[in-house]
């Protein structure tokens, strides 16, 4: 297995705090990525979701920090991509003239065949 990490970064034309609003309820995934997600449900530290392909996902909640505006999870377990022990972060920061900038990182595990895939 190779340690991977990747990073993506969003300018976003909306506040930070009105795209925390939607990041910070960690629920509600299928809201804003439906294309992707059909189901959502949160309980005590899990986040529960289906994607449209009819693949569960389990989903361990670290850190959700109103004040830095960051979330952080784990998804231990999947059969979506040909990973394991995947870790990401979403952090919202200030951008320009009130707008808002989502940094997404994660990092994970993969095979060196299926690093390609992965990423």
């Amino acid at each position: 297995m190779k340690k991977l990490e990747e990073k993506l970064v969003f300018h976003m034309k909306t506040s930070p705090e009105k795209v925390w609003n939607v990041i910070g309820k960690v629920g509600g995934v299928d809201q804003w990525f439906g294309s992707l997600i059909k189901s959502c449900k949160v309980e005590d530290n899990k986040r529960y979701c289906e994607t449209a392909d009819g693949i569960h996902l389990e989903e361990h909640i670290l850190e959700v920090n109103n004040e830095s505006r960051t979330f952080r999870f784990s998804i231990p377990k999947q059969d979506m991509l040909p990973v394991e022990n995947l870790e990401e972060e979403m952090k919202v920061l200030n951008g320009e003239h009130g707008s808002a900038i989502v940094e997404w990182s994660a990092t994970l595990n993969a095979n060196p065949e299926n690093a390609k895939i992965a990423k």
